[in-house]
């Protein structure tokens, strides 16, 4: 291999890691903001949500679906923050319109959950 081709090769692997880490910022900063609870951040230690969402290559400019995030939101509140400028984050939440006491219960939960907060 020649000597352009391996600096080209470094060259590459460097802005990779950068942006790597760019991520791994901006997603601990979600993780770890002032509009989380200080139980849901807490809870960070075992969810691990910045390695969880790099696992499943997460980018600032997806659209992300979010599957049942239930009453409480908890990813809700990591990539809400994360996708505001670039990505879209779509909720595909319980329908609340079906008579079962929990999911309407829950619908309206994650409903108030999102009008307190809507930085």
């Amino acid at each position: 291999m020649s000597l352009t081709r391996i600096i080209g090769v470094m060259l590459i692997l460097n802005f990779a890691v950068v942006a790597y880490a760019d991520n791994a910022d901006k997603l601990a900063a979600a993780a770890n903001g002032a509009h989380r609870s200080a139980d849901n951040i807490a809870r960070n230690v075992w969810r691990h949500p910045v390695a969880t969402l790099q696992f499943f290559g997460i980018r600032d400019d997806m659209t992300v679906v979010e599957i049942w995030p239930g009453g409480g939101g908890w990813y809700t509140e990591v990539l809400a923050p994360y996708l505001r400028d670039h990505g879209k984050l779509y909720a595909a939440n319980y329908d609340g319109s079906t008579g079962v006491a929990y999911f309407r219960r829950n619908e309206q939960k994650f409903k108030d959950k999102l009008a307190a907060n809507t930085a």
